[in-house]
């Protein structure tokens, strides 16, 4: 007798949840049609990207133009997102919000929850290396780099304390220093 798996629904999260404004929306896992309607849009579009000719260029068009025909006229965040559309609409999440949603959404279905987290929290910008929570974004911004810090401030080194001492804790927040017991 072979080896038995158990209920892959005791391992499998139940969609990706997103967090908008404070309220918590989950996308339900992808039909069996849908993704693998995203993953061949993404690889013909890597096609396209690649492409280093003409030719090239007009044979992943005709496979884009080939790719199955899904029901209904819905847009990609539509198709992703599904009834979390409606829900988002309703509660009236602005379309840039919605749509970085369903391009979540979409990173989600072909390259899994790690790639959807990586997008998520660069804010779309893989590259981007800039502060990731609000309050860095408001403490660069206090700093006057507000994340668009140019090569040469980047290269001019700041001096470095030789004072011996520290500065007092900020208000509201733990002191790094250790205290005698």
């Amino acid at each position: 007798m072979g080896t038995r798996l158990h209920d892959l629904d005791a391992y499998w999260s139940p969609g990706l949840t997103l967090t908008v404004r404070g309220r918590e929306y989950t996308l339900p896992l992808p039909s069996a049609e849908l993704g693998l309607w995203c993953r061949r849009l993404a690889e013909v579009t890597g096609e396209v990207h690649n492409a280093s000719n003409e030719q090239e260029i007009q044979a992943a068009i005709a496979r884009i133009e080939a790719l199955p025909q899904l029901p209904g006229d819905l847009s990609l965040p539509e198709r992703v997102l599904g009834d979390v559309y409606q829900q988002m609409a309703a509660n009236g999440v602005e379309d840039p919000y919605i749509q970085f949603c369903g391009q979540t959404g979409y990173i989600w279905i072909i390259g899994g929850e790690d790639a959807a987290e990586r997008y998520w929290t660069s804010g779309g910008r893989p590259e981007a290396s800039g502060p990731g929570n609000r309050a860095q974004r408001r403490q660069a911004n206090r700093n006057g780099t507000g994340g668009n810090r140019t090569a040469e401030a980047d290269a001019t080194a700041r001096p470095a304390s030789t004072s011996g001492t520290t500065s007092p804790p900020t208000p509201g927040r733990k002191s790094r220093r250790r205290t005698a017991r």
